[in-house]
């Protein structure tokens, strides 16, 4: 989770910045507005990073968290809400992905357990 939960929130605070363009040019949303809530998403973003390399039960409320900002700010800065709720669909398979493999690698560790001590 800490790997692939850092980098979905680095990527995502990259494509909120691509963002900024499609809101002011083509969605016409107030320049001040797009930039600050914009940025401040960005920002967030990036310092969500350091929630997600602390245990599993943090890096889930952070990245939950970030993710419903970000879709409650898309509702008022409408390019931001696609990759909100995108990211959000990415989070959660995350989530799940995570859960397996920690399953996997305590399955082999008590496998290997019990494989020593026979």
């Amino acid at each position: 989770m800490k790997v692939m939960g850092s980098a979905l929130l680095v990527f995502q605070a990259i494509v909120l910045g691509l963002a900024i363009p499609v809101s002011l040019v083509i969605y016409n949303v107030d320049k001040s507005f797009a930039l600050w809530s914009t940025f401040a998403l960005m920002i967030l973003c990036v310092l969500a990073v350091g929630g997600v390399r602390r245990d599993r039960r943090t890096a889930i409320f952070t990245g939950v968290s970030v993710q419903i900002l970000i879709i409650g700010v898309g509702f008022f800065n409408r390019p931001l809400l696609f990759p909100g709720i995108l990211f959000a669909l990415i989070w959660a398979m995350a989530i799940n992905l995570s859960a397996k493999t920690d399953a996997a690698i305590q399955a082999r560790a008590q496998q290997a357990q019990s494989g020593s001590e026979s």
